[in-house]
C-alpha cells in the first residue's frame, strides 16, 4: 500500500479550494483500505515482531503526478555471521618473526614486563627466555655497595633462578623499584594479610637493643571444594639447571617484628596463621601484635578465633613490623641468615 503523506496535502501543486485528488488516486486508497480491513492476519504475534524488527531509513519517492514524498521504509536485515565466519574474520593479521620480538623487548622498562608479556605468545615467550633477563640486568646494572654477592654480574651467568636473581637486584639498582621501596613507613604495611598462610620458618635474632623475631610464611593450596590434584610430569636435571623461571620462595612472606625485649614464644612451625591482632599497648608508647596460628582446615572452617584452639604468639611491646616479599632488599634469604632460635634462660 502507498503511504499518504502530507505532501498530497500541503504541497499540492493545486490551489487550495480550487481543485480535487484525482478520482483513480482516491479509487486506489479505498481499494487498499477496504482490503486491510477484511484482511486477517494468522500469524502468531512473535512472528508479527517481524514487521518492527531491524532499522528504518527514510526514502524519497516520486507518485504518478510526480510529487515527491520522503517515506520511511525498513532497511534490509544484516544476515548474523556464524561463529565459523567469526572465526575466519580472526584469523587475519600479521604474525611477526620472533627476533623482532626480541628487538622490541631490548626497549622495555622493568615495569612494563608484564604488559610486554601480554601482547601475544610471542612476547611471552621471549620473556621466559635467559636472553632477555640477561640483557635486563646488563642495561640496568649499577654498582651499589649493598647488592649480595649472589647479584654480582660473576654470579649472574647461570640459568637457574635467573628471572628471580634479576628482579632482585633490580630493587637494589633500579631506581623506581628503590624509591617505591624507601616510601614505605613504620606500621604501614598491614600483617593481616597474612593470614591463611603457613609458617614454615622461623628465628630469633638480636639486633644491638632489640629483638627480631622473623616468620617465614607460605601461601597455602588448600582450597575447600577442589577436587584432588593433577600430579605434573617431573622434570629431569637439565631441565631443572635451565629452568630460568625457578624461585624457591615463590608465594613467600616474611613477618619481621620488632622488639625491645626477648620474649619466649612457641613453636609454630608447619602451622597456619589464623588471625592477626594488633593493639597499643598498656603503656600506649607501643604496640602488642597478638598471632594465632592453628591447623589448616580450622583456618578455612572455624570463623572464631576463640573457638580455634590455636597457638597463640603475642609479642609486646612491639616497635615496628615489615611484611616482606621475596624480591624485597629486606628480605632474609637463606644464603645470609640464622635460624637459630636462642634457648630462653630461666630464672
Amino acid at each position: 500500500m502507498k503511504n499518504i503523506t502530507l505532501n498530497d496535502f500541503a504541497n499540492s501543486r493545486y490551489s487550495t479550494g480550487k481543485a480535487r485528488i484525482k478520482k483513480a488516486a482516491t479509487n486506489n486508497v479505498v481499494r487498499e483500505v477496504k482490503e486491510l480491513s477484511t484482511h486477517t492476519d494468522t500469524r502468531a504475534w512473535y512472528d508479527k515482531l517481524e514487521d518492527y524488527e531491524g532499522d528504518f531509513e527514510f526514502v524519497e519517492e516520486e507518485d504518478e503526478d510526480g510529487a515527491r514524498a520522503v517515506v520511511m521504509k525498513r532497511a534490509p536485515r544484516r544476515r548474523k555471521k556464524t561463529i565459523s565466519e567469526d572465526q575466519s574474520s580472526n584469523i587475519g593479521g600479521i604474525d611477526y618473526p620472533l627476533d623482532i620480538w626480541f628487538l622490541i623487548s631490548e626497549h622495555i622498562r622493568p615495569e612494563d614486563v608484564s604488559i610486554f608479556a601480554g601482547i601475544c605468545k610471542s612476547a611471552l615467550h621471549v620473556t621466559n627466555t635467559a636472553k632477555f633477563w640477561f640483557h635486563l640486568y646488563k642495561r640496568h646494572y649499577r654498582s651499589v655497595p649493598n647488592l649480595p654477592e649472589r647479584l654480582q654480574p660473576e654470579c649472574m651467568v647461570r640459568l637457574y633462578g635467573l628471572r628471580t636473581c634479576v628482579i632482585r637486584a633490580l630493587h637494589f639498582m633500579y631506581p623506581p623499584f628503590v624509591n617505591k621501596v624507601k616510601a614505605i613507613t613504620t606500621f604501614e604495611e598491614d600483617p593481616h594479610v597474612l593470614t591463611k598462610r603457613q609458617c614454615v620458618l622461623m628465628w630469633i635474632k638480636k639486633c644491638k637493643n632489640q629483638w627480631l623475631f622473623f616468620f617465614k610464611l607460605k601461601q597455602s593450596r588448600f582450597v575447600i571444594g577442589r577436587g584432588p590434584a593433577i600430579k605434573a610430569r617431573q622434570p629431569d636435571l637439565l631441565e631443572m639447571l635451565e629452568d630460568v623461571s625457578s624461585n624457591h620462595d615463590e608465594g613467600c612472606k616474611v613477618l619481621q617484628v620488632t622488639c625491645l625485649n626477648y620474649i619466649s614464644i612457641p613453636v609454630v612451625l608447619g602451622l597456619t596463621l589464623c588471625s592477626v591482632s594488633l593493639t597499643l599497648s598498656q603503656g600506649l608508647r607501643f604496640h602488642r601484635l597478638q598471632l594465632l596460628f592453628g591447623s589448616e582446615h580450622s583456618c578455612y572452617t572455624l570463623g572464631s578465633s576463640s573457638s580455634l584452639g590455636g597457638s597463640p604468639v603475642v609479642l609486646d611491646p612491639v616497635v615496628n613490623i615489615r611484611v616482606l616479599d621475596w624480591w624485597h632488599p629486606l628480605y632474609p634469604h637463606s644464603a645470609s641468615t640464622s635460624f637459630n632460635i636462642p634457648a630462653h634462660d630461666s630464672d
